[in-house]
């Protein structure tokens, strides 16, 4: 087994436990973010901690930058390491120090940022590999168990940071609620156990219905819309997890927008966080943003790829356009490239108009249009495949020209 420590006294705790508890061998895993020179420090306490209990341990510095969204990318960046180091030391199990108190944080945290009932299960005992042998026990059951044994452990100062979110649940959120009930803490760890075991049940509920409404990867929206309210949440978070999107997309508000979808015509279209959801040919089909693809050259003839879409160009005689085949007089260099803040394309009726408003005028959700193809001639947009191109570029119909197609994949 693979012991995360980080030196404070949850860790510190639940390495203890394992150590007299497991039969196995254990490994222990502790990280230098980079970000705090005191890091190294508590490096060496949960080091030393092991090596009392004759335990290897292993150091990995992760060398993060400081910025937006650090305590996500930390933690993303543990676990790959950890996964890692996991497959590398044939471990099977990976084990970390959340106890109820981070229970409740979680919960509290993602019920004020509007998570629906999938995200107030909170932190799951058991997700694949991982493992939280903690989880039933208070914050302040794991540092009387280090004092009780004598067991050092250190303080991360970047926990009492007020700038993040889950500091301030903690530092303001919980103690109000203390002072409402004293028990405050483990009834909200509870409620996510108890909706944990809930979901069970709802789990064959949600089951058969996704039997009925499942459509050629995506689906059937008239089942959504059809559906009772709350089992059409349901399957939209399900349609939506199942997609890879998580944290805001999977809200009750991004949620109730794809409901929104489900009851529109065909074209209708929702961007979440990390993605979208579109209704096409009757079907809700989710996606995951992806990354816009890099510019690439498009010789005549040749062809280039572009993400999903396959550019081809040759020499021949002019036809009239249609959305995925034009035919063009360029005077230089064609690229392949996806659409750039101020790109703009010209208008049959005079004057410009921003590629970035014609996608949405045609109904493509802004997480998607960097994946569109722009094919352009140094900076003048020439055509924005399978939408429109500059009409001063067409080639009148019969003269030889450039004929480009787009095909998608």
């Amino acid at each position: 087994m693979l012991v995360l420590v980080s030196g404070g006294a949850d860790s510190a705790c639940l390495l203890d436990v394992l150590a007299r508890l497991h039969d196995g061998p254990l490994h222990v895993l502790t990280f230098d973010h980079g970000l705090r020179p005191e890091a190294g420090r508590e490096c060496g306490v949960a080091e030393r901690n092991a090596a009392e209990r004759g335990i290897p341990a292993s150091r990995v510095e992760l060398g993060l930058e400081p910025g937006p969204g650090m305590q996500a990318r930390a933690r993303t960046a543990r676990l790959e390491a950890a996964e890692a180091i996991a497959r590398a030391r044939s471990c099977m199990a990976v084990a970390t120090g959340h106890t109820a108190s981070d229970q409740a944080e979680t919960v509290l945290f993602r019920m004020a940022r509007g998570a629906g009932r999938t995200g107030a299960l909170g932190i799951a005992p058991r997700r694949g590999a991982l493992i939280r042998p903690l989880l039933p026990l208070m914050r302040a059951e794991t540092r009387a168990w280090c004092a009780a044994h004598g067991i050092a452990y250190a303080d991360d100062p970047s926990n009492e940071d007020p700038a993040a979110a889950r500091t301030r649940v903690r530092a303001g959120l919980l103690p109000a609620m203390r002072a409402v009930h004293p028990a405050a803490e483990r009834n909200v760890a509870n409620l996510a156990e108890s909706l944990a075991d809930e979901a069970e049940l709802l789990e064959e509920v949600v089951d058969a219905a996704w039997s009925r409404a499942a459509d050629v990867g995506g689906l059937d929206a008239s089942s959504v819309a059809g559906a009772p309210p709350a089992l059409g949440r349901l399957l939209i978070r399900r349609l939506l997890h199942g997609a890879g999107l998580r944290g805001d997309a999977l809200a009750r508000a991004a949620v109730e927008a794809v409901l929104v979808v489900a009851t529109s015509d065909d074209g209708a279209a929702v961007t979440l966080s990390g993605g979208s959801v579109r209704r096409e040919s009757g079907r809700l089909v989710a996606r995951r943003a992806r990354p816009a693809p890099r510019p690439t050259p498009l010789d005549v003839p040749g062809a280039a790829r572009f993400g999903d879409a396959r550019l081809r160009a040759r020499v021949a005689p002019a036809m009239s356009p249609s959305p995925d085949m034009v035919a063009l007089r360029p005077s230089g260099p064609l690229t392949v490239r996806g659409p750039r803040p101020g790109d703009r394309l010209a208008l049959e009726s005079g004057g410009h108009t921003a590629v970035g408003r014609l996608l949405a005028g045609d109904g493509v959700p802004a997480c998607d249009r960097e994946l569109v193809p722009v094919v352009a001639e140094g900076e003048r947009v020439l055509w924005v495949a399978g939408h429109r191109a500059d009409p001063a570029a067409l080639a009148p119909v019969g003269a030889r020209a450039v004929v480009l197609e787009v095909e998608r994949t």
